[in-house]
């Protein structure tokens, strides 16, 4: 675990063939229903997920797209800028074990193909609690424990086992797997 993702391989990022097997469409379906708040993305990288995300959840608060590496934070504010202009966007730089944010001010937390490379992931999983709101919803995605066709290697990925007893650990209740993907699972998580 904790292999960060090489910024120099950002157009893998947004490889159209990724659709097939990765498509953020399939995820909004699983959001609840909310009528103000913010959301956040942790590890945004080109924005592959916060863009159609941020999209459904127009008009209903500040999304924050929460990077660690500067590379990936420039990369995003030049696709930020060509698609649209009219989201409420807010970029942070991150760090390893924190979340720049203040204690339940957000709604929806999510992170896409990140958890497995978190060197800190019990500090992380326990931020996006802290950060959360009652009956907040933050979803893990993540590949599978598994070789695959495409993806980093099995020895680099975390399993959802480990990654259901950070949640526990950190006080996350209703927690539940969806099968949305082939390569990837889906794990959602409530604060109640």
């Amino acid at each position: 675990m904790a292999h960060l993702f090489d910024h120099r391989h950002v157009a893998k990022l947004d490889d159209p063939e990724r659709l097939s097997y990765q498509d953020p469409a399939r995820l909004i379906p699983l959001i609840r229903s909310y009528e103000h708040g913010d959301a956040a993305e942790i590890g945004t990288g080109s924005g592959y997920f916060f863009f159609p995300l941020c999209e459904f959840l127009s008009g209903r608060g500040t999304c924050h797209a929460i990077e660690l590496q500067p590379e990936m934070i420039e990369h995003f504010e030049s696709e930020r800028i060509k698609r649209s202009r009219d989201l409420h966007v807010r970029t942070i730089v991150g760090t390893k074990d924190r979340i720049d944010l203040p204690n339940g001010s957000i709604s929806l937390v999510w992170m896409a193909n990140v958890y497995h490379e978190l060197s800190h992931p019990r500090e992380m999983i326990g931020e996006v609690f802290r950060i959360l709101e009652p009956a907040g919803q933050f979803f893990v995605i993540d590949w599978k424990k598994e070789e695959t066709p495409v993806g980093p290697p099995g020895d680099e990925r975390a399993s959802e086992v480990s990654l259901y007893d950070l949640l526990i650990d950190a006080g996350f209740t209703r927690i539940r797997s969806h099968d949305l993907y082939p390569y990837h699972y889906v794990v959602e998580a409530l604060t109640d």
